[in-house]
């Protein structure tokens, strides 16, 4: 307990005034014999103790009405929420992600988050600061002033497709409140608190204590259907006027086996199928002349929206064309053909086509400089080693291939390609060795050995692919396997615009104009000017990004809503308590959320209510007073001038 005008307590001294009164106030009796009223004495003896009982019940009910009504003007508050607190930096995070737009009892879960954060808002006082952090919006910036304002940003708060990253946030919110500089810090989490949202390190946010209350909506049904790994053409670009596929797969938790699945291009549904929870949907697609295709694929609405479709947008382009130098081995010399055969890939010159197959080196030089990427596949005699090395060092691939003891055979391992290689091994194969350092990134797949097999990159000339094994029957046995024509068209198509093959960007991250774009095109048809060589945060919505260079479009990409955001499990409290960076206080009551919050300051002022109890002091006292003297002479019946005469 405490109060907010102390030095009124001075005024606590008035009580003396009473006391005083009772203690020196004597009225002088005059002494008469009158034997006539001797029978008064026995009566006055009898009410003796009743009078000084009732002057000292006054005297204490008079004490208390001062001492109420001084304690009434020192403002006394009770420690705790729900009453005046200290200025306070308070930080409000509110999880506007994805996961927020579920539809939960006929309401949305948002809705019910923003009514707690204004309820927050209505408990500050002019004396603090107040914070909005939007976990959805990761890109953009906390938002402050004074509490209108900060009421009118929650109203304004609508659901994005993004994830929220609530560990983020509140590292974000504990260098806001801890550098106000206030005399207390407070941040509101309101959030569903599914798991996801947290990175899963375990470890407390740094920058504390800062006490933090949670606001957590209710668990409820967290099961929940969504669409996930969309794919074209098995990752691979389509090519003109020849028909692809493309995949969907459903996860999650779904109320039928068989969910509907309907694949939209140009606004015209072009396919229909069903899948399962697990299952991935094929449907067939084009064919398409060259050019940009955009669309989705949707499912029927469920209480989550913001995860029944799933956006693409690929450009179909020409089939690559295609030269081979060297000695070519047998198999690799059937694949080109059957390629070919395929309209996948055109032959051509090397020094007119995209891609060259180089077998230990051979045009690697002419082709590298005309600018054409490079596919090297090492000799079957080692001997020529070092003829393949001199040439990738004259070129400035920074590798080089060394001979291996390693025997026995070895699978395929790191690899997140299209192709198959489940079944693929390696007999004999070179070391590739970086002659420069921080190249492992480049390394697409491995054996189980550990040795590079695949490893990709790029020169200022030029972009090259190196194989660790030549591809002899000898060395693998990838050509007795389907996986070989899969593989070679990868690896002849890998560097054509895959974009879009494989679901497009995720909400919330940014992206990268291409050179020469002047403005951005959202979902929503707004244009954002933009410089291309920053990249481009604002992606709140799913949906179809459109890069223009003054009026004419340069590239589609495909924005998707993450997949952790459709994972509705909430995290435990243990694990939530350890990840926060104070002292923290649980809610997931509405209505008791305006008493949890500001817990740290002052509490609720309570001299109203020591005015009502003064109040019915003076009324006692009143009742007191009334029956004093006068009432017990009225009912004796003798006169009032005998009460002042002392009888002997």
């Amino acid at each position: 307990m405490g109060f907010l005008s102390p030095i009124f307590l001075l005024a606590g001294l008035a009580v003396a005034v009473p006391l005083i009164l009772h203690l020196f106030h004597r009225q002088d009796a005059k002494r008469m014999v009158f034997p006539a009223l001797q029978y008064l004495l026995r009566t006055e003896k009898e009410h003796a103790r009743t009078i000084r009982f009732r002057q000292l019940l006054l005297l204490l009910l008079r004490i208390t009405a001062i001492l109420l009504l001084v304690a009434a003007g020192a403002r006394p508050f009770l420690r705790g929420g729900g009453g005046v607190h200290d200025p306070t930096a308070t930080v409000l995070i509110v999880d506007n992600s994805m996961s927020s737009g579920l539809i939960r009892g006929g309401a949305r879960v948002l809705d019910v988050l923003k009514a707690v954060a204004l309820k927050s808002i209505d408990r500050a006082r002019d004396e603090d600061r107040v914070w909005l952090i939007r976990a959805g919006e990761p890109w953009g910036s906390a938002i402050t002033g004074s509490r209108a304002d900060v009421s009118a940003a929650v109203s304004e708060t609508e659901a994005t497709d993004a994830r929220g990253n609530l560990e983020r946030a509140l590292e974000r919110a504990v260098v806001l409140a801890s550098g106000a500089g206030l005399a207390a810090a407070e941040i509101h989490l309101i959030s569903d608190l599914q798991a996801s949202a947290f990175d899963g390190t375990g470890s407390p946010v740094q920058g504390g204590p800062v006490p933090v209350v949670v606001f957590d909506e209710g668990s409820g049904d967290r099961e929940n259907a969504y669409l996930d790994s969309l794919m074209i053409g098995g990752g691979l670009p389509p090519l003109a006027n020849q028909r692809t596929r493309r995949s969907i797969r459903l996860a999650g938790d779904a109320d039928s086996a068989d969910v509907p699945l309907r694949l939209v291009v140009a606004n015209r549904i072009r396919g229909a199928a069903t899948g399962g929870v697990g299952i991935s949907a094929l449907l067939p697609i084009g064919p398409f002349a060259a050019g940009y295709v955009d669309g989705y694929v949707e499912t029927d609405p469920d209480n989550l929206r913001g995860d029944d479709r799933r956006f693409f947008a690929f450009r179909v382009r020409s089939a690559p064309t295609l030269a081979m130098s060297g000695s070519t081995p047998f198999f690799l010399s059937e694949a080109i053909p059957v390629l070919v055969d395929a309209g996948r890939v055109r032959p051509a010159p090397i020094g007119d086509a995209e891609i060259l197959i180089s077998i230990a080196g051979a045009g690697m030089t002419e082709a590298v400089n005309e600018r054409r990427a490079v596919v090297v596949v090492p000799p079957t005699d080692p001997a020529l080693l070092p003829g393949l090395n001199r040439a990738l060092t004259a070129v400035g691939i920074p590798w080089r291939y060394e001979p291996t003891s390693t025997v026995g055979e070895a699978g395929v391992t790191r690899w997140n390609g299209p192709v198959n290689l489940d079944q693929v091994r390696i007999r004999s194969h070179y070391a590739l060795i970086p002659t420069t350092q921080g190249l492992n990134q480049g390394v697409l797949a491995s054996l189980s050995s550990g040795d590079p097999w695949l490893v990709e990159g790029t020169t200022p000339r030029s972009a090259y692919l190196l194989v660790a094994s030549d591809l002899d029957e000898q060395s693998t046995n990838l050509p007795l396997t389907a996986a070989l024509v899969p593989l070679i068209e990868w690896m002849v198509s890998r560097w054509g615009d895959t974009q879009g093959t494989q679901g497009g960007v995720i909400a919330g991250m940014p992206m990268v104009p291409p050179p020469g774009t002047t403005s951005i095109r959202d979902p929503a048809g707004t244009l954002h000017p933009v410089d291309d060589t920053q990249p481009f945060a604002t992606t709140p919505t799913a949906g179809l990004y459109e890069f223009l260079a003054g009026d004419s479009t340069i590239q589609m990409v495909a924005v998707n809503a993450p997949a952790e955001e459709s994972l509705l499990l909430p995290i435990e409290t243990g694990a939530l308590r350890d990840l926060l960076p104070g002292p923290s206080t649980m809610v997931s009551d509405s209505a008791r959320w305006a008493r949890a919050v500001f817990s740290a300051g002052q509490g609720p002022e309570i001299w109203r209510w020591l005015l009502v109890v003064m109040a019915l002091v003076l009324v006692a006292e009143s009742l007191v007073a009334a029956s004093g003297p006068s009432s017990a002479t009225a009912r004796s019946g003798a006169p009032p001038a005998l009460q002042e005469t002392v009888l002997d």
